[in-house]
């Protein structure tokens, strides 16, 4: 089979990281090539001068926002430094020494109606290249002659939508006005007078620093575009089209000289915030809490605290009934190592008594989901920090496992969950490719004949969300025949703010739906900024919620 032959749109021949890495990325793939890298260099027209008064002092403004900008990207470079993920993220590079295999056109293009245009030699010099597809990360819009050019047309990714001009800086606003998400889109690119179609849609938990929002946001946007550009090498077609959808905010411009100046003083404020924290051994703390209650009826401020002790935390806690008990697995965190492992609970009607150490590696465990197969207990910690999805068999409850099966192999998976419906086994799990070990967003489904294989099909709507708020797994309940996921809703800056509850209302090989049918906030109690998880046995309910704690 031939390989996808793909042309990279750009303004410039100094292409930033995650463009260079792109065309690095496509060498290693056996099913599609970066045939040709076309620099549409504009043709800058001189604009007749003005001198009126009050045009000289737009100028002197504009210019003053470019200035004091420039101090805030000068600022935030200083951090992005101690960033080891992240701080090469502004590097470019020269496309012309380094694209390889890659042809690289630089082609002249002419402002014409609001569009740039090609000359018809130029389009002919692309067209006889005969690609597929073209991806385009400038910001001039170029005319449909161009868009059309490969079989396939033109994709881009869209950092702005509705919300704002390409030209605004990507991840400013989200991260100034601490929004809790930051989204993007792929759009394949519009025809004339047509709307580009959206083809991909997600967002991300918005990080405090904008250069650090905006260099997450584009490592894992292009971890998604990847993934697109190996599903159309397959299909050899564009995916389903995604809905529209309107934008009733107001639009975001670029930042002017009070606005920069705000911001320094905004991050200062975090940053201190920070620092004193620190100082002060303030961390966070995950605690649980419990009520003799279904999910449905909880009322959560009635719940009773169970603490960890000193130097610990408890989190992500599961039910289980046996021999007429409930009992809780959590993840029990100790501050001292940075690792957590599986610690087992037996609730009582006033709290809880330790029982003792579930299952203990020499890597992180959390998120204890369990589940009934052939008669046996099993659990399925998270176990990212191994790259596996691991499986353990219950030998003798609640204190001795033993691992089965792993799932999967050589995959930064969390919060994998396991369930069976209409003779096939079902796994929810949230999948992170980008390499940050951020699983905050992506959810992935697949299914099999036995939760002990390790050849699992992935459904073809994978990923089913792309998203920070709903789409990292906090649980299941499976009651009355219906299925339901708890999902995490991040906050800015914060891991595990709420929880969403959706019904999943359509599940086969080729279709899974979901809809919301609850939210829980944490208002309940003084001092609490966020939860992350629930589990019912149907009479009792358990979640954890986080806090401050000076010493935790």
């Amino acid at each position: 089979m031939n390989k996808l032959k793909i042309g990279l749109l750009l303004d410039f021949t100094l292409a930033d990281k995650y463009v260079f890495g792109l065309i690095n990325w496509a060498k290693a793939q056996d099913d599609l090539e970066i045939s040709v890298v076309i620099v549409c260099q504009a043709i800058v027209t001189p604009l007749r001068a003005e001198f009126s008064g009050a045009a000289f002092a737009r100028a002197l403004y504009d210019f003053s926002s470019v200035l004091f900008f420039k101090i805030v990207l000068g600022v935030e470079k200083l951090f992005l430094r101690f960033n080891k993920t992240h701080r090469s993220h502004l590097a470019e590079f020269d496309l012309k020494k380094m694209a390889g295999d890659s042809q690289v056109l630089c082609l002249p293009v002419g402002l014409s109606k609001n569009e740039y245009h090609l000359s018809e030699e130029n389009l002919n010099r692309i067209s006889t290249l005969k690609l597929d597809l073209l991806i385009q990360f400038g910001t001039n819009k170029l005319a449909s002659e161009i868009l059309g050019a490969a079989s396939l047309g033109t994709i881009a990714l869209d950092y702005h939508g509705k919300r704002s001009c390409p030209s605004v800086p990507a991840g400013f606003w989200e991260a100034y006005c601490k929004i809790s998400k930051t989204e993007f889109e792929i759009r394949h690119q519009a025809l004339s007078c047509d709307v580009d179609r959206v083809l991909v849609r997600g967002s991300f938990p918005t990080k405090f620093l904008f250069l650090l929002n905006q260099a997450n946001l584009y490592s894992k946007s292009n971890a998604q575009l990847k993934s697109l550009l190996k599903k159309m090498a397959s299909s050899r077609s564009l995916p389903p089209q995604q809905s529209s959808r309107p934008y009733s905010g107001r639009p975001f411009k670029q930042p002017r000289v009070h606005q920069s100046a705000a911001y320094l003083v905004k991050i200062g404020f975090r940053l201190a915030a920070k620092v004193f924290y620190k100082i002060f051994n303030i961390r966070q703390k995950w605690g649980i809490s419990f009520i003799h209650s279904s999910w449905r009826n909880a009322a959560l401020w009635r719940s009773k605290r169970i603490t960890a002790p000193r130097g610990h935390f408890w989190a992500d806690p599961f039910l289980h009934s046996h021999g007429g008990k409930t009992y809780c697995f959590v993840e029990d965190f100790v501050y001292k190592t940075g690792r957590g492992h599986i610690a087992a609970l037996e609730l009582t009607d006033d709290g809880a008594v330790e029982v003792g150490i579930s299952i203990k590696e020499n890597f992180h465990l959390s998120f204890p989901f369990l589940f009934y197969y052939g008669g046996d207990l099993f659990m399925c910690p998270e176990s990212s920090e191994a790259r596996q999805i691991r499986i353990y068999r219950c030998q003798s409850f609640p204190l001795e496992w033993e691992l089965c099966s792993i799932a999967m192999k050589d995959v930064s998976a969390a919060d994998s969950m396991f369930f069976e419906r209409d003779g096939k086994w079902w796994m929810l799990t949230n999948i992170d490719r980008s390499g940050l070990n951020d699983h905050c967003s992506e959810l992935y489904l697949f299914h099999s004949s036995s939760p002990l294989n390790n050849n699992w099909i992935p459904h073809p709507q994978n990923p089913l969300r792309i998203d920070a708020e709903g789409g990292r797994n906090a649980g299941l309940i499976l009651e009355d025949n219906k299925i339901f996921r708890a999902a995490q809703r991040q906050g800015f800056d914060q891991y595990g703010k709420g929880l969403l509850l959706y019904e999943i209302t359509n599940l086969d090989e080729s279709m899974y739906a979901e809809y919301l049918v609850a939210e829980i906030d944490c208002n309940f109690r003084s001092g609490l900024l966020g939860s992350h998880h629930l589990s019912t046995t149907g009479k009792i309910t358990v979640f954890d919620h986080v806090g401050r704690c000076f010493f935790p």
